[in-house]
């Protein structure tokens, strides 16, 4: 009888036990269905992995590197974009809303202490209500996040994407909100800010790697998208003994949507699409087509003061493309990876052979076709790990994260 009751008394604490931890669960994930349904993916592609991805585990055991995004299974957060370490070493809260991810480039270096080192990734948190003004460094991809534009200026609202400068190390972000471009040094500072009467709402940002154009002169181009408009620039960059001057022209203009346009784009040295060759090629992404445009010479197409409407040439068009916003170029065997707005997957295609090779679902929240409530993704970005397997980076603003998809 002894032992019956000492038996009873353990099996009452016990399951005391679990409904208490079941219940403190519960509250944890009413208080944040975004935690709840991020859960239930994360399980359910935990569950999935043995019976879907047996080429992945063939190749682990061949000791080959995963190089697209099939067999990649894993998201975990890098870390938060709403609460951030500032430059005292404190923490603080953001306006987070985190759009543009970019990875310093390899071989940029700088010498100034607290500057970026090739590796770190830095986050643009475009706002709640599009007015962020804030930065956020990862220092060699992880978290915590830390401030990188550690001086305010009024300048900096609304910065939805970014682009490195290689040779100099200084980020290239547009402001939605402000309608400029600012140049920030590599620790942080601002190093000007670039206004021009084409700026309409600034959007996407990419760089040409210091190709030059030798129609002005230029060393080096940026390229930017305007939201207002749909229209396409290029800012070539003009070094002469009296400083620096930048030349805006516009060299297309895709769809409009209403509400804004926003068009992301990227630019590579070359392209294979189909049988052809293209050197030199601006891509955007033409979100009301579900489509991808390529502008090939980019750095020297229309050096003028007319206003160019082109619409570039179709690469790739329908689905998997869902109202896609945001790309980048897979660095193990040049595809390109696209994330979707209107079902949060990110899509990898082959242009050379004009086909979608591999779809992932980075977030599984429902999303409102008509509002873009629960639409989570914007900006990506891919490199290899240290055993040269892809990861992908991304930023989920249902969230307010950085991501990493990788093994």
């Amino acid at each position: 009888m002894r032992k019956r009751r000492i038996r009873t008394v353990i099996t009452g604490v016990v399951l005391l036990v679990l409904v208490l931890t079941g219940g403190s669960a519960l509250a944890l994930y009413k208080f944040n269905p975004s935690l709840l349904s991020n859960a239930l993916h994360r399980g359910a592609q935990k569950h999935q992995q043995g019976s879907q991805n047996t080429g992945s585990q063939m190749m682990g055991m061949n000791n080959q590197p995963v190089t697209t995004i099939n067999n990649l299974n894993r998201i975990s957060v890098v870390g938060s974009t709403a609460f951030i370490v500032d430059g005292h070493g404190r923490t603080i809260s953001a306006d987070a809303n985190p759009y543009g991810v970019a990875i310093t480039p390899t071989g940029m270096s700088a010498t100034t202490p607290g500057s970026l080192k090739p590796g770190d990734i830095v986050v643009t948190n475009f706002g709640a209500t599009n007015t962020g003004t804030t930065l956020v460094r990862f220092p060699a991809g992880k978290g915590p996040g830390m401030l990188f534009n550690t001086t305010g200026n009024p300048g900096t609202k609304g910065p939805a994407f970014e682009a490195f400068n290689a040779a100099t190390g200084s980020d290239w972000v547009a402001n939605f909100s402000a309608n400029n471009v600012q140049v920030f040094k590599s620790d942080g500072t601002l190093k000007a800010t670039i206004t021009n009467p084409l700026f309409k709402m600034p959007w996407a940002m990419t760089s040409n790697h210091g190709m030059h154009n030798a129609m002005d002169g230029s060393i080096s181009s940026f390229f930017t998208t305007n939201t207002g408009d749909g229209t396409i620039d290029r800012i070539d960059v003009i070094s002469s003994g009296n400083g620096t001057t930048f030349r805006v022209f516009q060299i297309g203009q895709l769809t409009q949507i209403m509400g804004g346009t926003k068009i992301n784009a990227m630019w590579v040295s070359s392209l294979q699409i189909g049988g052809k060759h293209y050197s030199d090629v601006l891509l955007a992404l033409d979100l009301a087509n579900n489509r991808v445009a390529a502008y090939p010479n980019s750095t020297t197409l229309n050096t003028t003061m007319a206003r160019s409407t082109s619409k570039g040439i179709t690469v790739f068009q329908g689905k998997p493309l869902n109202t896609p916003v945001g790309l980048t170029v897979n660095p193990l065997n040049g595809d390109l990876l696209v994330v979707n707005g209107n079902d949060n997957n990110l899509v990898e295609l082959n242009l050379a052979q004009g086909k979608a090779v591999g779809t992932r679902l980075l977030d599984n929240v429902p999303v409102d076709a008509q509002s873009g409530n629960g639409s989570a993704l914007f900006g990506v970005a891919a490199a290899a790990d240290a055993m040269g397997n892809l990861e992908v980076f991304f930023t989920d603003d249902n969230m307010n994260t950085l991501n990493v998809l990788s093994m």
